[in-house]
């Protein structure tokens, strides 16, 4: 049994020949495209504002790593953001302050969560909460303008340390000392915004670090075409080959199947036929990845991206205190609400990031902890 909730499709029911956010009688229409041109214009003006006026931007007392993209959706921003940290933490004692606006949260506040302390998903956001239980020795600032967070932060935090902006590259208003942005391997395909899913068109590379395409481990050599593609571009953009960003490609591959509640981990979720549920941007490649650990849904149920699981929107059409749950680590910090405690077998699958190349690994890490244990003038 397959049940759908919460997607976004086409009014027709045809596959639109671009992938866009909008319907496909729309995606190709004359209002779809002035719409993005309307855009495209409002960016330009910002982005040059921001160019010739440095004093926009702030500088703040440590050293800021964004890692962002220019496409909206699922990109691998907060995993990178866990392997940037998780490096600089554990191979050079450098303290991390992770900023978030804290997407799809209850509160408008403010919230700090400190190393060691747990984290409310209801208050920092779901991707931000999954970053800080991977990340506990990590500092945590969630907030909209997060130049103002980062002032507060800064007093608290030790002499080695760095702001790490979670999908920070449109957020121009914080001073970066390295930008790292995320790519899919389509990202020459897409269009701008709202046609498209791109916030920025692909000219903006040319403001990146760092530039990471990341995919799936059976896409690498498509991955790699599309590196190929990025520093063409980047080549003749910039005219020059000294100040062309660090490019690399960065495979996803699924790790290992987590007992949500008890930490258990197994190298496939003990359930026969569970129930599978995702709030994910792009569910696709979670679901195609099911069979190769012969997992057979009971039932499968999509939902928009950080979609704020309820008890009735399962539960009344499926038994899942008798089959289980299987889902995705984002998804599974929602799940963990009182609503499902009476889930007993909730397993999320813990996906991994490993550069496709030595080489090419050790030139981004290596820049990111060069930046990291910078001193910066106050």
């Amino acid at each position: 049994m397959i049940i759908k909730l919460g997607l976004f499709m086409s009014t027709d029911g045809k596959k639109n020949s671009f992938d866009s956010p909008l319907p496909a009688k729309l995606s190709n229409g004359i209002t779809a495209k002035l719409l993005s041109y309307a855009y495209s214009a409002v960016i330009t003006a910002r982005n040059s504002a921001y160019d010739s006026l440095p004093s926009l931007s702030r500088r703040l007392d440590f050293p800021v790593i964004s890692v962002g993209g220019i496409r909206a959706g699922g990109t691998g921003k907060t995993p990178v953001t866990r392997l940037i940290a998780r490096h600089l933490i554990d191979n050079h004692n450098i303290n991390v302050a992770i900023l978030s606006r804290g997407y799809g949260r209850s509160s408008k506040k403010n919230v700090v969560v400190k190393p060691g302390e747990p984290a409310d998903w209801r208050l920092t956001g779901d991707e931000p909460c999954m970053l800080h239980n991977n990340l506990p020795e990590s500092w945590l600032g969630i907030g909209a303008d997060r130049t103002a967070l980062a002032r507060m932060l800064s007093p608290l935090l030790p002499d080695r340390s760095v702001f790490l902006l979670d999908d920070g590259f449109q957020r121009r208003q914080t001073r970066r000392d390295l930008d790292i942005v995320c790519l899919s391997e389509g990202v020459f395909d897409d269009r701008l915004m709202p046609a498209g899913y791109l916030r920025e068109p692909v000219s903006a590379l040319i403001r990146a670090d760092i530039v990471l395409v990341i995919g799936a481990q059976e896409r690498a050599d498509k991955l790699k075409e599309v590196r190929g593609r990025v520093d063409e571009y980047l080549s003749t953009a910039l005219k020059s080959t000294k100040n062309l960003p660090v490019t690399a490609v960065l495979l996803r591959y699924p790790d290992v199947w987590v007992n949500a509640r008890s930490g258990e981990t197994a190298p496939r979720p003990p359930m026969e036929s569970p129930a599978v549920v995702t709030g994910i941007a792009r569910p696709e490649r979670f679901l195609a990845e099911l069979p190769g650990f012969s997992v057979i849904p009971s039932g499968v149920y999509k939902f928009p991206d950080h979609y704020n699981f309820k008890r009735n929107d399962i539960a009344r059409i499926h038994n899942i205190y008798l089959y289980g749950v299987a889902t995705t680590e984002k998804d599974a910090v929602r799940l963990l609400s009182p609503a499902f405690s009476g889930v007993r077998d909730l397993w999320y699958l813990r996906e991994g990031l490993r550069f496709a190349d030595e080489e090419s690994g050790a030139r981004v890490l290596s820049r990111a902890a060069g930046v990291a244990g910078m001193r910066v003038a106050k």
